[in-house]
């Protein structure tokens, strides 16, 4: 009936192809020519075919931004919700964290001097002065710079968007007074939406240039409309101006304006993954559970009552067929007990989860694992078959998925909030150093700093070490690239040698002094 179905489909689409051709034909012979000729095309990749099973296969051809919009609240909640209890997930998100952004992505300062060269000094101040203000950067007072990185991408994963808006507090003497204000992308005014009085478009409570299609401002609730304290009033949303706020994103079509959670492709496979599983859990236990049933081979014999273990009962004599009988409510462990005669005792066996249930519980996580980047080892902390070869190849290539967020966040935020830093850091006389012209070309100034990736140790530190001297060798790379691949500033590394150096050369001058008293007062 199936194959009679799909049949029929196929020779309706194929009527439907040359009626449509010999309409056109009798309005237009070559655009009928032209249509028939394309429609052809189309279908001459397996992609387009419209036969058989991939008959249903017909997706909408919508804007990147259209789909965003229908699916991103309910993508949106079932995101955070598996963030929130799959243990999987959880995990998942967090060694991501620790890998991506550690303890932050700091900046490095290259401000130079006249003649051209590092202004190391100058550099050295600037880098103080950023070390003390993340310590008070966030607006609440409750994260650091460093914890709202990882905030940020978290939320990443699971809305795929969030805003940052600058406040400035004065309240801090010497601390510069840019604060940051992170704020969840459900504040957006989703009222805000279409053409605007002045001409300009919104879409989503986000103010956007008509001619260029960049943002002019955000207009932002006071309060997330999911807050208890908002449910059930309206409130006028605030439009500030693009210039306060960073809308940390990541442009998946040309035709996106806004972002979706990293987490998209992955969420359906792990609910019904987590569900099955406690579906499992749930039949298994019950299944678990020790139950008996008696029955008797003799008509109108009755057995009445149950049985439980691990109690005490009364042996019974046999008794005769068709009289009631009581069987024992409990089987006493230890015992020979006789039951009535005729009686069959069956025992429940338990089936679940059974042996596919942990190889199919693994090709789930497989995929799950390869939506977010990561080794199917490290996501399912499951190193049982894995060999030193596979697991040190699934490290590396999980790092270049590291390393793919990292600049992801340098480029989408950490660059603009040096920028504002810098900005701020100006207007409040507290920049080391002179910064001429900045009025009239602050980009210049902004551009002296980039982020400082955490990076990670040697897997094999015998080889890896080898190879990083060669390379050094064969003068294909700086020292100062190698020690950002561990996460090390160069520069500041070797200040803290040449530190050490003297002093340790000072501990050996008090030893040799005391060493010298010591032999005098020997001699005497």
């Amino acid at each position: 009936m199936a194959n009679t179905k799909k049949t029929i489909s196929s020779r309706i689409s194929h009527w439907y192809t040359r009626a449509t051709g010999a309409v056109l034909a009798l309005v237009s012979p070559a655009m009928a020519s032209r249509w028939m000729f394309g429609r052809e095309m189309y279908r001459g990749f397996v992609a387009g075919s419209l036969r058989d099973a991939d008959s249903k296969f017909i997706p909408r051809s919508t804007s990147a931004d259209a789909d965003v919009k229908k699916a991103y609240k309910i993508v949106a909640a079932r995101c955070r919700d598996q963030v929130a209890n799959n243990s999987l997930i959880s995990g998942g998100i967090n060694r991501i964290c620790n890998n991506v952004v550690r303890g932050g992505i700091l900046p490095q300062f290259k401000f130079r001097t006249r003649d051209g060269k590092l202004d190391r000094d100058t550099n050295s101040k600037w880098r103080v002065l950023f070390t003390r203000w993340t310590k008070y950067c966030d607006i609440t007072g409750h994260d650091s710079y460093g914890s709202l990185q990882r905030l940020g991408l978290r939320h990443m994963w699971s809305d795929g968007q969030y805003l940052i808006h600058r406040v400035y507090d004065t309240s801090l003497p010497g601390i510069v007074p840019l604060r940051l204000e992170l704020i969840e992308c459900d504040q957006l005014d989703a009222l805000v939406d279409g053409i605007l009085p002045g001409g300009n478009v919104a879409r989503k409570g986000i103010e956007y240039d008509a001619a260029t299609g960049r943002p002019v401002a955000y207009h932002i609730l006071p309060e997330h409309p999911g807050d208890y304290l908002a449910l059930g009033r309206r409130t006028k949303s605030t439009r500030i101006p693009a210039t306060e706020i960073i809308h940390v994103w990541r442009r998946d079509r040309i035709s996106q304006y806004s972002g979706i959670a990293w987490l998209v492709a992955v969420v359906m496979e792990s609910y019904r993954m987590e569900d099955f599983r406690h579906i499992t859990q749930d039949a298994a236990r019950i299944q678990a559970t020790f139950a008996a049933f008696l029955k008797s081979a003799y008509p109108g014999f009755t057995l009445g009552g149950g049985l439980s273990f691990g109690g005490q009962a009364e042996p019974i004599s046999p008794a005769s067929t068709g009289e009631n009988v009581e069987a024992p409510e409990e089987i006493r462990h230890n015992v020979i007990q006789p039951l009535p005669t005729g009686t069959d005792i069956t025992f429940a066996a338990p089936s679940h989860p059974g042996d596919n249930y942990e190889p199919f519980v693994k090709d789930s996580q497989r995929w799950q694992s390869g939506g977010l980047g990561m080794s199917f080892e490290a996501y399912a902390n499951n190193y049982t078959d894995a060999s030193y070869a596979s697991s040190r190849s699934g490290a590396l290539e999980e790092r270049l998925s590291y390393q793919a967020q990292q600049q992801f966040l340098e480029e989408q935020m950490n660059r603009k909030v040096l920028a504002w830093f810098i900005e701020a850091a100006y207007i409040a006389g507290l920049a080391p150093g002179r910064m001429a012209g900045y009025a009239r070309d602050p980009q210049l100034y902004h551009e002296m700093a980039e982020g400082q990736f955490p990076g990670w140790s040697w897997v094999d530190p015998r080889n890896d070490a080898t190879a990083s001297e060669k390379i050094l060798d064969l003068n294909l790379d700086t020292h100062r690239n190698l020690a950002a691949q561990r996460g090390l500033d160069w520069y500041a590394t070797i200040e803290e040698l040449i530190e050490e150096e003297q002093h340790l050369l000072e501990l050996e001058t008090v030893r040799q002094a005391r060493k010298k008293i010591e032999e005098e007062n020997n001699a005497e």
